[in-house]
């Protein structure tokens, strides 16, 4: 029992004095739940609509549901689903008619705008039914008034009419009271009360039915169809950042880095042959990947895959970059694994996996500054909108631009264990 309680002892020491892998085990948990308390703890927002001149009944009645909506022309309002700043577009298509054009990627926010649409219309639909309602009221209150007064009138026509007969001849009387038939009978007022009246159902109901449109994919896309290219670029990020960090930290514990950093080879060329290593890497990696979330799994793509293809090994090479200026931090591959939750996590749960649209305004601003927001926004849009190279031009700039930043870290960071070596 003693030498257990020796190695518990020794286990504990040896964590005490690591001040760098205390930090990870307790703070990194209580970022990565705060994060996590504040992104799913945020208010659920209706969809984002625009309106494009709707009958008032239905645009008030449409106003009365958890759609945020923005009233717009017809070319404001393409523009908007174009840009996808709005789920979907609601206009006339001719008189009666409901137009609904959704962007359709996210088949949660269609969703939500039919469930909207549907409620607005059995709204408006019970509306116009009390009204037709009330109008058959007094519709047959009017034919009932209507069918007393011609009752009192055929009364005192009979009355007035069986006075003369009784004066006149009985072959005459005969022959009157055969002309004038059924004339009071009470079978005419009977069918003078079952008498049908026609109404006019356009006359309460503005809009009788309603028509769907998708400007992207169709009504058979699944909510896992969203979310592919997420888990795409996700995986290649996470997957590429532990393999550069542990590969760079496993060097230095095995003494290669330092005997790296004794010769004449700089920083830049242990760093890019590194990253073009990796990066040859992740275009086998991403290819495989492709292959089978195309192939088998069913992912859509309505772009051009050579530029998927890029726009995931941009992604791994930032990855690369980042697990190389973050290997200088870890003491061991262990701490690698646990640097994810303070470098790679975050981006995660910010990159567009969970909808931001209700979060606080500084989370989203926050986002902008992770890389992997900036490549799913590019899968996203090459995938599922067809995108080309000049609508995701500015996302893998931005990519780019993270390389550039990150290796330029590491390559400091690399001269300063140089200085430190040689001294």
């Amino acid at each position: 029992m003693t030498s257990v309680f020796a190695i518990v002892r020794r286990i504990l020491t040896q964590f005490a004095l690591d001040k760098r892998t205390l930090a990870l085990l307790f703070v990194a948990p209580l970022v990565v739940l705060w994060l996590l308390s504040v992104i799913l703890g945020a208010d659920t927002v209706g969809p984002k609509i625009a309106t494009v001149d709707l009958p008032a009944e239905f645009q008030t009645q449409f106003g009365q549901t958890d759609a945020r909506i923005t009233e717009a022309n017809a070319d404001e309002a393409s523009a908007l689903l174009a840009a996808n700043d709005v789920a979907a577009v609601l206009s006339m298509e001719g008189e009666h008619m409901l137009k609904v054009e959704l962007e359709g990627t996210d088949s949660t926010k269609s969703a939500a705008v039919l469930a909207a649409c549907a409620e607005a219309l059995g709204e408006l639909r019970g509306k116009a039914a009390e009204e037709m309602e009330a109008a058959v009221v007094d519709k047959r209150a009017e034919v009932e008034d209507t069918i007393e007064e011609a009752s009192q009138q055929r009364e005192e026509a009979r009355t007035a009419l069986t006075g003369v007969m009784v004066s006149m001849p009985a072959e005459a009387r005969s022959g009157l009271a055969e002309a004038l038939g059924g004339l009071f009978d009470d079978d005419a007022a009977e069918a003078l009360s079952a008498e049908d009246f026609s109404m006019n159902v356009s006359d309460y109901l503005p809009i009788e039915d309603m028509e769907t449109v998708y400007l992207h994919g169709n009504e058979d896309w699944r909510m896992f169809d969203f979310y592919g290219p997420v888990f795409i670029g996700i995986f290649l990020f996470v997957f590429t950042f532990i393999t550069s960090g542990m590969s760079l930290v496993t060097e230095r514990m095995g003494g290669t880095m330092t005997r790296f950093l004794a010769t004449p080879v700089n920083a830049g060329q242990i760093l890019g042959g590194y990253t073009l290593a990796f990066g040859l890497l992740a275009c086998v990696q991403s290819a495989i990947i492709l292959w089978v979330a195309l192939t088998f799994i069913g992912f859509p793509n309505e772009g051009n895959l050579g530029l998927v293809v890029f726009t995931c090994v941009s992604m791994a090479m930032v990855s690369v970059a980042l697990g190389l200026l973050v290997s200088g931090l870890a003491a061991t591959p262990f701490q690698v694994i646990q640097l994810i939750l303070l470098f790679v996590v975050p981006q995660i749960l910010l990159c567009g996996l969970f909808d931001l649209s209700g979060a606080p305004d500084w989370l989203a601003a926050l986002s902008a500054f992770m890389p992997v927001t900036y490549g799913v926004d590019a899968l996203r849009a090459v995938m599922l909108r067809g995108a080309d190279l000049a609508a995701v031009g500015f996302d893998l700039a931005v990519l780019w631009g993270f390389l550039a930043l990150f290796f330029a870290l590491a390559a400091a960071s690399f001269r300063k264990k140089r200085v430190r070596t040689t001294c």
